[in-house]
């Protein structure tokens, strides 16, 4: 029987065979490959079964006939003989320890051939009984690294990245729509809607006079790798890249009630039942049930809260963290939009590590509407990123100039700011001389390397920056990354009220592993006087699309346009430059 396997399937255990190579010291080549096929059935639209059909499986790149066999071996029993051979040199639980963050194959492979650590939790013993110690080159913060990696992989669970689920949400629906023409409205709900950095599963919503027409077109999308449950009003399907989708199907009289109770979150629909039940009403997706068994059912969110007598709220702001008593008082903020962004104040060019010369950059904001960028390319410091010199910041400058000019004769109401991201040593001072950084109209400065420090040392690291007079930004202040890296234990608190004072702007990068700052260190900040500036961070024209994920950060902490610099015109922020 052939096997049902999503293409996620496929790819996760190419993958899982590269890790388990590597663990196991195989020739470097071989492990390129299947992570090259890994890489690539991953992003494929149609299902692998496809492909073979056609007999077009070597077409996939990175795919030759040795690992086209493979796939056929997978499609045909669910199984594959090599990758089973592979897990009786190394138990499957080796590569569990892959999780942590910092550990590699490499490093998992020492640990189980010299320790014959097999397990998170085997490793967790090993580090805290000191045998971690007793292996060449495992010093005292590599050992205080892993077991804090330990302690995050014990945390995690299966989540997609804001940018993944989002666009992997939104073919769904521009899918289903086609599928299914009658339908009235469609959206995703839950902590997707509000705008958490990760999601589990999608939860989609439809407003439709149909509901069963909707689930049949839903559960026989070419992008359903597999359908798990399905009845007239509610499905659950799994999709070829791996992600689970739930469908719930409602009358369009109940679509307000709907979308309110399915975004969540659990805690602010808790206050929001109390507040129904105080006017003698129950709530729930079907509407407001009166103690006469009337049922008064809403068509919009808006109609929703009116009936407890409080202003649509954002999805962003629903996590009972004070948005009823705003709400109630009339002072819920007008958060920033995606439309108010008019510039970019960090991005990448070809001078450092980006893919797209200067040019390239500004012709890609400028079809975006922007009237200002600044690019930021790195200082050179770590050494992997062709960092800038003041020579070459130098040159930079003369052709920001010329292609300034450039627009100025065309007329074109553009410019471009010649800028720096700067490297923070350990100690908070900065990787180019004062002299140097007085030259540029912009500086953003950020910390790459040993975050691993106490609380009073990582936070006294960004201090030093913000009281540097030439800092205009600090980028990515935490340094986390989702997924792998929590990121510095900085006081939020200090930071904000030294950049309030010296007139620094605090950044909300936008690149989906960072979203950093978060959306609680953002209200705070802008309640302790902060500013914020939210920027791409882009390396590639296509990236800066990201700015949307930082938007959404944003509002999550409550961010109105005003507190966000990269609303100003070009000739406000002249003038705060010049201010501070």
């Amino acid at each position: 029987m052939m096997s049902r396997l999503t293409n996620h399937e496929v790819a996760e255990m190419f993958s899982a065979i590269a890790d388990l190579m590597e663990i196991l010291d195989e020739d470097r080549f071989r492990v390129q490959a299947y992570r090259r096929a890994s890489d690539a059935i991953r992003d494929l639209p149609a299902p692998l079964a496809t492909y073979r059909d056609r007999g077009e499986l070597e077409a996939i790149p990175g795919v030759g006939k040795a690992i086209a066999g493979k796939i056929s071996e997978l499609l045909d029993t669910g199984e594959l003989q090599y990758y089973n051979r592979l897990q009786e040199k190394a138990p499957p639980g080796v590569r569990e320890l892959l999780r942590v963050p910092g550990v590699g194959p490499r490093t998992a492979g020492r640990l189980y051939r010299e320790l014959g650590i097999t397990s998170l939790a085997e490793l967790k013993r090993a580090a805290e009984e000191g045998r971690l110690a007793t292996l060449k080159g495992f010093g005292a913060k590599m050992i205080e690294g892993i077991l804090q990696g330990i302690s995050v992989a014990e945390r995690q669970e299966r989540r997609m990245l804001l940018a993944h689920a989002l666009e992997t949400a939104e073919e769904l629906i521009l899918a289903l729509r086609t599928a299914a023409p009658t339908l009235r409205q469609a959206t995703y709900a839950g902590s997707l809607r509000r705008g958490r950095p990760t999601v589990g599963d999608l939860d989609i919503l439809v407003a439709a006079d149909d509901a069963p027409a909707v689930v049949r077109a839903f559960t026989t999308l070419p992008l359903v790798a597999r359908v798990e449950s399905a009845g007239d009003e509610k499905a659950s399907i799994l999709l070829h890249n791996g992600t689970q989708a739930d469908l719930i199907a409602v009358p369009p009289a109940l679509w307000g009630s709907a979308l309110q109770h399915f975004t969540g979150s659990k805690a602010h629909n808790i206050r929001f039942r109390e507040l129904a039940l105080a006017r003698g009403s129950s709530f729930s997706e079907h509407g407001f049930r009166r103690a006469d068994g009337t049922v008064l059912t809403c068509a919009t969110e808006e109609e929703v809260y009116a009936a407890v007598d409080l202003p649509w709220i954002p999805p962003e702001l629903r996590e009972d963290e004070g948005e009823f008593e705003a709400a109630r008082a009339g002072a819920l903020p007008r958060l920033v939009e995606l439309s108010d962004i008019r510039a970019d104040l960090h991005m990448h060019s070809t001078w450092s590590d980006g893919r797209a010369d200067i040019r390239t950059m500004a012709e890609a904001a400028r079809a975006r509407g922007y009237s200002h960028i600044a690019i930021t390319d790195h200082s050179a410091y770590i050494g992997l990123t062709h960092g800038l010199d003041a020579e070459r910041l130098r040159a930079q400058r003369r052709e920001i100039a010329a292609l300034n000019a450039a627009y100025a004769a065309q007329g074109i109401p553009f410019r471009i700011l010649c800028g720096v991201e700067v490297d923070m040593t350990p100690e908070g001072s900065l990787a180019l001389p004062d002299d140097v950084l007085a030259e540029l109209d912009i500086v953003v400065a950020s910390a790459h390397i040993q975050l691993r420090q106490s609380p009073e040392a990582a936070t006294e690291r960004l201090l030093r920056a913000v009281r540097n007079p030439h800092v205009d930004i600090i980028g990515h202040p935490v340094g986390r990354m989702l997924g792998s890296r929590e990121g510095a234990p900085v006081d939020i608190d200090a930071l904000a009220r030294a950049a309030a004072e010296h007139g620094v702007l605090l950044e909300v990068n936008s690149g989906p592993t960072r979203l950093d700052l978060e959306g609680p260190a953002v209200r705070r900040a802008l309640e302790l006087g902060a500013t914020i500036a939210i920027n791409s961070d882009a390396h590639h024209p296509d990236n800066l699309d990201w700015i949307r994920f930082g938007v959404i950060t944003a509002r999550r902490g409550w961010a109105g346009a005003a507190q966000v610099a990269n609303t100003w015109s070009f000739e406000a922020l002249q003038e705060w430059l010049r201010r501070h």
